[in-house]
């Protein structure tokens, strides 16, 4: 069977995995944030202030997708599971496009469909996976010569998620450096690019970015080591259940200090010895992105990407890493395969229907939620008040509209979690330092999800 089918297959299986988890878990933090401040309500909402947690592109298909299907948690994530199949194929055909090794091939096309962050993000309705599918076709296209639609599916990935504002960076630069000829054509290809690139980001998000602040750009790590840490830890751990075969902390140290350094190494240095070419892009993008966040760092003040910030680093850096290897020696890539088959069998040990790696503490919302709404029954409009830990808020709030609790008054933020003057409690007791043990103690448990410390309680 030819190798294209073979890759669906694999796509579709993926897909089907995601849709499972999209229309079973529960609303996240981030979710549900987007939806009650920028989906929820009038077309204008998605345009009336800038937010680091607005994905534009990606709010505007959820959109769609809600007017559709109804308010409820696939209609939602629906885009991102899309997104996830396209993303597999052009991972496929970059990599039939860029490495000459099937071997390789196939093992780094695996891992990336296993890989936790990358399969959390083809669920989770957030703009990232939608931006990465985007992207890998515009790097596929511009494999293939075609400038100005690989420009423009760029300028969506950006709109979907502006974190690929670094990476497409150096992907505007890949004509003038990658390509042979006339230096005049390949200046005129960057051009096309950039400018194709910019028209079709502005169109989508100029009226919001326009509203923007620095103080927008929140997300991330003041610390470049912490940024590599999380990082690290996102690419091996995606389950609560355990290490796996690695996953430890003192595993993932050894991978951020010895392991992570020699691949890069690695790679950078076959780099040199072969010949320059545009399959070269993704090292290209790497490497301006890297630049880029370093002194986007010291100039403005921007923080370091951290796990899903730094999603576009795991691609880039996994086909960088199947190019260099499907140049090596029959030796070589045997040692690169042994490897990547230990991350995939990691990334299976990881697999679960539960939670997303970087919200388990809203793995427990929607029945938090549904218990909230059988308690709720009969008592008169807007009588029942709720106090929660403020990063559980939002997940709370979409529910009471998702479910049209009316007896339930709309769950406010509180810095400091309030544990007097409300009828219920939805309490993080692992992570939650406003709360003490003792004024909790005497309200009457509903709901408890002990692995993630989420109480849903009462006043007796």
């Amino acid at each position: 069977m030819r190798s294209a089918p073979l890759a669906g297959l694999f796509a579709l299986a993926r897909t089907a995995f995601c849709a499972y988890r999209a229309a079973a878990q529960s609303f996240t933090t981030d979710e549900a944030f987007s939806y009650n401040e920028f989906i929820s309500g009038p077309w204008a909402r998605i345009y009336g202030r800038y937010d680091a947690n607005n994905h534009v592109l990606y709010s505007i298909l959820a959109k769609v997708s809600m007017g559709a299907f109804g308010v409820n948690e696939f209609s939602l994530r629906l885009p991102s599971v899309l997104s996830g199949f396209f993303l597999m194929l052009g991972i496929y055909y970059v990599l039939e496009q860029s490495v000459s090794s099937r071997g390789v091939r196939w093992m780094a096309l695996i891992a990336f469909g296993l890989h936790p962050l990358l399969l959390d993000f083809s669920i989770a309705a957030r703009g990232y996976g939608l931006s990465l599918a985007l992207f890998i076709w515009a790097i596929y296209f511009f494999l293939r010569g075609r400038d100005i639609l690989a420009g423009a599916l760029a300028g969506l990935a950006i709109a979907a998620n502006l974190t690929l504002l670094y990476p497409a960076a150096g992907f505007v630069l890949c004509p003038l450096l990658l390509r042979r000829g006339d230096i005049e054509n390949r200046i005129q290809g960057s051009l096309r690019l950039a400018f194709t690139l910019i028209a079709v980001f502005g169109a989508i998000c100029y009226e919001a970015l326009a509203k923007a602040t620095l103080g927008s750009f929140y997300a991330g790590s003041v610390s470049i080591t912490n940024a590599m840490l999380s990082l690290v830890a996102a690419s091996v751990r995606g389950s609560d259940r355990g290490f796996g075969l690695f996953g430890s902390r003192k595993d993932i140290d050894a991978i951020q200090w010895a392991v992570l350094p020699a691949l890069a190494l690695f790679v950078w240095g076959k780099s040199l010895t072969l010949r320059r070419g545009p399959a070269w892009a993704p090292l290209t993008m790497l490497t301006v992105a890297i630049a880029g966040q370093i002194a986007a760092h010291y100039m403005f003040g921007l923080n370091y990407p951290v796990d899903r910030t730094g999603l576009y680093l795991f691609l880039l850096f996994g086909l960088t890493w199947a190019i260099a290897a499907s140049g090596t020696n029959l030796w070589t890539r045997g040692a690169s395969g042994v490897l990547a088959g230990l991350l995939v069998l990691q990334f299976i040990t990881q697999l679960q229907t539960r939670s997303f790696q970087v919200w388990q503490y809203d793995s427990g919302a929607k029945d938090v939620a549904r218990r909230i709404v059988e308690e709720s029954r009969g008592k008169p409009l807007a009588s029942i008040k709720i106090g929660a830990t403020w990063w559980l808020q939002p997940s709370l709030e979409f529910y009471r509209r998702r479910y049209g609790v009316a007896a339930l008054q709309p769950v406010q933020r509180f810095d400091v979690t309030p544990l007097r003057g409300f009828d219920y409690y939805v309490l993080d007791l692992k992570a939650d330092p406003t709360i003490h043990d003792g004024n909790v103690k005497r309200l009457q448990p509903l709901l408890s999800e002990p692995a993630v410390g989420v109480l849903l309680a009462k006043e007796p």
